[in-house]
């Protein structure tokens, strides 16, 4: 009888089981396709040294009354939506909001002035219709950043502009920072840099940000690569997907014959963040063989991820 127990037992178990493996569904591992990034129309940007107003340049074919002209003319070519102009004098910048209706500016002079004319300034030049500034304000390049001063050797006052920024047509905001650095002293370089990427992250927070300005220093200086060890700021043309010019030097001194390939003038991003660089471009553009400054823009197409 036992035996026959036993045997009923074991078939029952053998049964359990057959009806267990072909009853429970296939499972399938799940692969979600990727997430295709979406791009909002794109925003052009520049960086732009214009040279103050020298009444006794080395040809007098290259004072502030020859060039203001030609200078719109480069406006009016590529249409940037924001630039960074370094050194304008105030009456400068007026010469150009005259001829550039569609443009506006905000910014002070390295002393600290809105208005005191004949001071260099680093100035946020943008597009009435595209842009809309939120908040903006400045700091000087030195120890004590919220007051008037230079600091680290440096031979002149030097400061950065920032401003919060609304592209009207996508609603997209982020921040916009144009600095001009010293190029007398190491020191002054140096902390500028760090001071740069200190600051920068702390007023940005999680917003995109980018850094335009006349640095004194090239892709080929160890100030270059402070700010490439430092991890925060990427050089636009690293992103690039189309440049223009690569081989030109930004600074030209008015040179046409100018050779070198050294980027004084730059557009950095602030890191970790989606971002798409269409285009990157030195624009040496000429004006019946007159350049409209010593230095050449650099001008970015970007998009931002539309999040």
């Amino acid at each position: 009888m036992k035996k026959y127990l036993l045997i009923i037992l074991v078939a029952f178990a053998l049964s359990s089981c057959s009806k267990k493996s072909t009853t429970e569904p296939e499972v399938k591992p799940s692969i979600d396709p990727p997430k295709e990034t979406k791009w909002l129309s794109p925003i052009k940007i520049a960086t732009y040294n214009i040279e103050y107003n020298n009444s006794n340049p080395a040809n007098p074919a290259d004072t502030w009354v020859n060039r203001k002209t030609l200078v719109a003319n480069v406006f009016d070519k590529y249409s940037p939506d924001i630039v960074g102009v370094q050194e304008a004098y105030f009456s400068q910048l007026s010469d150009m909001m005259s001829l550039m209706p569609d443009y506006a500016y905000v910014g002070k002079s390295v002393n600290g002035s809105v208005t005191a004319d004949r001071q260099l300034t680093v100035d946020i030049v943008y597009k009435k219709d595209k842009i809309e500034i939120l908040n903006w304000d400045s700091f000087w390049l030195s120890s004590t950043p919220t007051v008037v001063g230079k600091d680290w050797g440096a031979g002149q006052l030097r400061i950065c502009t920032w401003a919060l920024v609304k592209d009207k047509s996508t609603n997209k905001q982020f921040y916009f920072f144009n600095a001009h650095l010293d190029f007398t002293g190491t020191e002054a370089r140096e902390k500028s840099v760090k001071l740069l990427l200190d600051t920068i992250p702390k007023i940005s927070k999680g917003y995109p940000a980018v850094l335009t300005g006349d640095f004194n220093f090239s892709q080929h200086d160890i100030f270059y690569s402070q700010i490439r060890a430092g991890k925060i700021l990427i050089d636009s043309y690293e992103l690039a997907a189309d440049r223009t010019n690569t081989t030109r030097s930004t600074f030209n001194g008015y040179d046409v014959n100018a050779t070198g390939d050294r980027r004084i003038d730059q557009i950095f991003l602030k890191g970790g963040l989606t971002l798409k660089v269409n285009s990157w471009a030195i624009r040496a553009d000429s004006f019946n063989g007159r350049y409209p400054s010593d230095h050449f823009p650099v001008m970015i197409d970007l998009s931002f991820e539309d999040n």
